[in-house]
């Protein structure tokens, strides 16, 4: 339950951002992309205590999410150098901060701690940011539960493509939390989050990574997986729409449906929405 717990962490900090491997070329991250995990540590650790805020918030990763192996975790080190790079104002390491608050596994759990670094990289336009403190005003926590708030942080980012948010939105039509209950709307916008992913790339890469799961090294260390969180995070956000989508099907008529799909149509074309590049 603890690995994931740290996986959907990981997957929750990257799911809307770049993937390390694709962010820079630096040696540090091309080692992680590679899986060579003790490797990574080492040259992570050098341009980490150069300052850079990448190296320090990458470094901070492979502390507490290399898996397997010998490896011991070191979360106090790991929550040090993420902490680092977020008091340089980079935005990913202060989403990492939020969550490692709200995650509770690397550090105790603080909400309201979480809410001041989920502002922090709002701020900077960080979707992530807006989605977590979605979050916290839909189940109240760190805050007073607020649906309304919840429904406009959800719509903020779900209009620039956030694919949670876009399920944050359907689900807060469907359930009339913060908004008027419209289940056409609901329809509309978890179905532009399930079609991010065409169903049979997304069974053929689900198989590919349960097949990698059963015939990995467990021997060796391994750190590949957080060079593409990004995948992991969409993938997880995608296959869950698309279940949706069917219990929202039992729930409609024909007529509404088509309606749906019509304004699905729209929005994405108004907004210029694009499938996720995988």
């Amino acid at each position: 339950m603890v690995y994931f717990k740290v996986i959907l962490f990981f997957s929750l900090i990257f799911s809307h951002t770049h993937s390390y491997a694709n962010e820079t070329d630096s040696a540090c991250l091309t080692l992680i992309s590679n899986n060579q995990c003790i490797e990574a540590l080492e040259v992570c650790r050098v341009d980490a205590e150069q300052g850079d805020p990448k190296a320090q918030t990458a470094l901070g990763m492979l502390l507490s999410g290399i898996t397997h192996g010998d490896f011991r975790k070191n979360y106090k080190q790991s929550f040090y150098w993420v902490n680092q790079a977020a008091e340089q104002d980079y935005g990913k390491a202060e989403l990492a901060i939020a969550e490692m608050y709200m995650n509770g596994v690397v550090i105790p759990m603080n909400a309201k701690k979480a809410k001041v670094w989920y502002e922090k990289a709002a701020a900077k336009e960080n979707l992530d940011g807006v989605n977590g403190l979605a979050r916290q005003y839909r189940y109240g926590t760190g805050v007073r539960k607020d649906y309304e708030k919840a429904f406009q942080y959800y719509q903020q980012a779900a209009l620039e493509g956030h694919t949670r948010s876009q399920i944050g939105v359907g689900l807060s039509y469907r359930d009339a939390k913060g908004v008027k209950k419209n289940m056409v709307k609901a329809y509309a916008w978890i179905l532009i989050a399930a079609e991010k992913i065409d169903k049979q790339q997304l069974q053929a890469i689900e198989k590919r990574y349960k097949d990698e799961r059963e015939n990995l090294d467990q021997t060796i260390p391994q750190c590949k997986h957080l060079s593409r969180l990004e995948q992991v995070g969409e993938i997880m956000a995608t296959g869950y729409a698309q279940k949706m989508l069917l219990d929202l099907k039992q729930r409609m008529s024909i007529k509404q449906i088509n309606k749906a799909k019509k304004l699905a149509l729209e929005i994405k074309k108004e907004r210029a929405f694009t499938r996720s590049v995988l």
